[in-house]
């Protein structure tokens, strides 16, 4: 009773302290060691080639098309094509009378010299063979052999006139038909010679192409090759801190902390020594002395 009214009461003061536990203190601090030494690596800068250059097909096809280029491919043919125009377009008298002496000139040696030599031989072998056989008949000094002999030149030179006329006639009519179509035949391979100019250029570019497709086909691998080589060397690189990123997920979801509660005992205020304190005291002596109010 003394102790409940006198001023020896006590009040108890609970105090909660909050501390780490001891094997979630050691895998933090072995964290933030390795931490520590992922952060202290140096930069490791990549050594390797990272874009795989043009391959030597690649390199020939631009030589090709290069070449092309500065040799003009086509522009030959083109320039022929436009003289032969030219020569068709400017087709006059005088340069078909030119173009058929040329073509008679030939002729001349292979047909028409040729004729008349022939001719000229079988003359004097036939005017050798009469005068044989006139020799053998004792015709010497007869005057109807002079007649006849007279007669017999006289049919030769007309058949070799009528010969020779043919034979010119014939010619010219060759060369003038040759001459009169080389306008046409100008035109045509002037048509032919320009439709060749672009066929040289897609014949080159063409080359060109396929040359070139190769290479891509082949600097396409080594790209690949390439950046296979630059993502080991990424994962290698990062390994150390993947390996900081797996050590610190197995500290996820642990507890940090404990709860440590203590209780500390302190002396009242004595009965009634506090007006927020009566009525807990007037309960508390009720529950010793029941009955007593």
């Amino acid at each position: 009773m003394g102790d409940i009214f006198g001023g020896g009461d006590q009040t108890s003061t609970v105090q909660t302290q909050q501390t780490l536990d001891p094997f979630i203190r050691e895998a933090l601090q072995g964290s933030v060691l390795a931490a520590r030494q992922v952060a202290s690596l140096p930069y490791q800068p990549y050594g390797g080639p990272r874009i795989a250059g043009f391959r030597p097909a690649e390199q020939q096809a631009f030589d090709i098309l290069g070449q092309a280029a500065a040799n003009r491919v086509g522009s030959q043919q083109l320039a022929g094509a436009t003289q032969a125009a030219q020569r068709a377009a400017g087709y006059g008298p005088e340069q078909f009378q030119q173009n058929v002496a040329g073509f008679m000139s030939p002729y001349q040696q292979n047909v028409i010299d040729t004729t008349m030599a022939r001719l000229s031989q079988a003359r004097a072998e036939r005017e050798a063979a009469t005068q044989a056989n006139l020799a053998r008949a004792g015709a010497f000094g007869n005057t109807r052999r002079g007649v006849y002999e007279a007669q017999l030149a006289g049919q030769e030179d007309l058949n070799t006139a009528q010969t020779l006329a043919n034979l010119y006639q014939q010619g010219y009519g060759q060369a003038a038909s040759l001459a009169s179509g080389l306008p046409g035949q100008q035109l045509a391979a002037s048509s032919q010679l320009a439709a060749l100019a672009p066929q040289a250029l897609a014949q080159e570019q063409a080359y060109a192409g396929l040359l070139s497709g190769v290479g891509q086909q082949q600097r396409q691998m080594a790209q690949g090759n390439l950046d296979l080589a630059y993502r080991d060397f990424l994962e290698q690189r990062g390994y150390p801190v993947e390996q900081l990123r797996i050590l610190q997920s197995g500290l996820t979801g642990l507890p940090a902390v404990t709860s440590e509660t203590t209780t500390a005992t302190q002396p009242g205020d004595g009965f009634l020594g506090g007006a927020a304190n009566t009525i807990g005291i007037l309960g508390g002596l009720n529950r010793l002395f029941p009955g007593l109010f």
